[in-house]
């Protein structure tokens, strides 16, 4: 299934592995940009079949390869992150 957000899926080849990217959101203000989706080939462990990939100007690119529990574990803290720091905003002092 393809992300409606991304005009033009983007495929790309690296270490035996091909990545599909499904969703990508930038950031213009520092050149940054999370990108997410498939990976397949026989150059990885069998149950890791998605990426993330974190990009910033002048810095070399982190990606990592996931279970899809695991990249649900990553939403589920980095929502919880968002969560209380607008809950600690909103408190009084």
């Amino acid at each position: 299934m393809k992300n409606k957000s991304i005009d033009k899926e983007h495929a790309w080849k690296e270490n035996g592995l091909t990545f599909t990217e499904i969703i990508r959101q930038g950031y213009s203000g520092n050149n940054c940009v999370i990108s997410g989706g498939f990976v397949k080939g026989k150059n990885k462990p069998r149950v890791d079949t998605l990426y993330l990939r974190l990009e910033k100007d002048g810095v070399e690119p982190t990606q990592i390869l996931l279970r899809p529990d695991e990249m649900q574990i990553i939403a589920w803290i980095a929502s919880g992150v968002v969560w209380s720091h607008l809950m600690n905003k909103k408190a009084p002092d």
